[in-house]
């Protein structure tokens, strides 16, 4: 569960205490995000709002808020009156969301890397070697982490809002559904893509870029 302490600024409006600002929310949504993906928080573990309000130091109005957007991507589930609680993401689950993330990845290599800038590959050089350490030492989190970052860099600097709206609400779920699948996917695949995808980056060679995708499109998520 979350464990800090920090209080977060709120606005009071017309005497109504505890409506927040959508800062508010974000922090709150941003800090289960985290404690998600980092594994602090697992598949099938009850979440209070309660309690997650007490730790801000916040109503429970904002956190709800927090919670109902972790619900519309998919990564909390709830039943009325009984609990709210991380989503069990199946193996099934997340090769379908992966469908989708390739399906928008594909729109997003278009627009982003026949103008990639220097930074843009020297981040993603710095994100391929430390995901290939985590895969060395076969740390799943650091894997999942790793290649969220490489990934995540083209949809930064996408000046495309929606798409970059349209990612972050699927990507989470393949993030979290692989951090639980029965075995591992196709490291040596995954591998593969990122450095192809990195060259073809550094080359701006949109055509290199979609045959990485491809190889991406290869991997089978195991059920």
């Amino acid at each position: 569960m979350i464990e800090t302490t920090a209080t977060v600024p709120r606005t009071t409006i017309s005497g109504d205490e505890g409506i927040a600002t959508s800062k508010v929310v974000t922090t709150v949504f941003e800090a289960i995000l985290a404690d998600i993906n980092e594994g602090r928080l697992l598949p099938g573990q009850k979440i209070s709002d309660t309690n997650l309000a007490e730790s801000f130091g916040v109503s429970r109005t904002p956190v709800r808020e927090a919670i109902q957007r972790l619900r519309e991507i998919g990564l909390v589930e709830a039943s009325a009156n009984r609990f709210t609680r991380v989503a069990v993401v199946s193996p099934q689950q997340t090769a379908n969301a992966m469908t989708v993330w390739i399906a928008l990845y594909a729109a997003l290599i278009e627009e982003v890397v026949p103008v990639a800038t220097d930074e843009l590959v020297e981040q993603l050089s710095a994100d391929h070697a430390a995901f290939e350490d985590a895969v060395a030492k076969l740390d799943v989190q650091s894997i999942a982490t790793t290649n969220f970052q490489f990934f995540n860099r083209m949809a930064v600097v996408s000046l495309n809002p929606e798409l970059r709206r349209a990612i972050r609400s699927v990507v989470h779920m393949v993030r979290l559904g692989s951090l639980h699948l029965p075995e591992f996917i196709d490291l040596e695949a995954l591998t593969q893509a990122q450095t192809e995808l990195l060259a073809a980056t550094r080359k701006r060679d949109l055509e290199k870029a979609r045959d990485a995708l491809g190889v991406i499109r290869g991997i089978r998520i195991p059920q």
